[in-house]
């Protein structure tokens, strides 16, 4: 069931700054509208399906457009699977999903499964994707490269998700007034990158893990310093967690040049060169892990469930219970997609 331009009746009454809205939010401040004139985050579409509910926005604080930059598109798409709750601590962990060169947030949203990998983890939190540079070789990342565009995107973001029309359709998945986000993991494909070592240096909210598929073609420093920036916290929500999958090519040699320096910088670092020799238990402690895989570029995010096991592995709170560490210890099965 799809329904499109919920605020197309509404958008004189409801446009507000969001920018200065999820800033006022974030410091517990009343909210005041603005003139109806200035921009506003604008919901277009919201379709609901037996994994969870889609969100298509249009957002102010996204990644484009930017200036200085020719590409225009403003949407984010954010899915909410249908387990997902807020609990007690109203904190909204989320998974930031960089889509990588040549395609779109929608496109590579379904190609590579990321809603049902997502789904399949169990894990307690949301999926967000903002359009980055449209069918383009472009690894720049628009307001999100900019010091604190991480955080005013996810504000503004967390205040549009919490509209009444939204929570309406959501139900028991709905974000409460209090909620505010918590945790955030970042996932990457390819061109990617560039944005996530922006975010990670300079983007205002922290992030607490990152997932690379095949995707370490450059920014090398920022991860190693990232990494290394926690590496005497051993708590699963507080330290820094590095997971890079790796084909051949570019990310092969960086992944490797990184392997060293980490290792020179005091960090354990778990290298799978064969697929599966890690088990579920190591996947999850590990903090800078590099697994060299034998699935193409374009099919290494999905394929062998990666992204799903890196959910399953990460420190995101659980409400749901799992049979994926029934068996956590040996060489864990690759299970592959269809």
């Amino acid at each position: 069931m799809t329904r499109r331009g919920l605020l197309a009746g509404l958008a004189g009454a409801a446009a507000w700054s969001l920018a200065s809205e999820a800033e006022a939010a974030e410091k517990g401040e009343k909210v005041v509208k603005a003139a109806a004139s200035k921009p506003a985050l604008v919901i277009e579409d919201i379709e609901q399906g037996k994994r969870g509910t889609t969100i298509t926005l249009s957002q102010t604080q996204g990644m484009f457009p930017a200036p200085g930059s020719r590409w225009v598109d403003p949407t984010t798409l954010v899915f909410v699977p249908s387990h997902f709750r807020v609990l007690e601590d109203a904190r909204v962990d989320a998974v930031v999903h960089f889509h990588g060169h040549g395609t779109t947030a929608a496109e590579a949203m379904k190609k590579h499964q990321l809603r049902e990998q997502l789904d399949d983890s169990r894990q307690n939190a949301i999926l967000v994707m903002p359009q980055g540079p449209v069918k383009a070789i472009d690894s720049s990342g628009g307001k999100l490269d900019k010091p604190g565009g991480l955080q005013r995107f996810l504000g503004e973001l967390r205040v549009g998700l919490q509209r009444a029309e939204v929570g309406k359709t959501l139900g028991a998945a709905h974000l409460p007034s209090a909620a505010r986000i918590g945790m955030v993991c970042v996932s990457a494909h390819s061109g990617g990158f560039g944005v996530t070592a922006r975010c990670l240096k300079h983007g205002g909210h922290d992030i607490s893990e990152v997932y690379l598929f095949d995707a370490l073609y450059g920014e090398v420093a920022a991860y190693l310093d990232w990494v290394v920036a926690r590496k005497e916290q051993t708590g699963a929500r507080e330290r820094h967690k590095l997971v890079s999958y790796y084909a051949g090519g570019k990310p092969k040699t960086n992944s490797l040049a990184l392997i060293k320096s980490l290792e020179a910088r005091g960090v354990d670092v778990l290298h799978e060169v064969r697929e599966g020799q890690l088990s579920r238990a190591e996947l999850t402690k590990g903090r800078a892990i590099f697994i060299r895989s034998g699935v193409d570029h374009s099919r290494l995010t999905f394929q062998n469930n990666g992204l799903r096991d890196c959910l399953y592995a990460s420190g995101l709170k659980r409400r749901l219970e799992s049979d994926w560490f029934a068996a956590k210890d040996g060489e864990r099965a690759i299970e592959r997609r269809k």
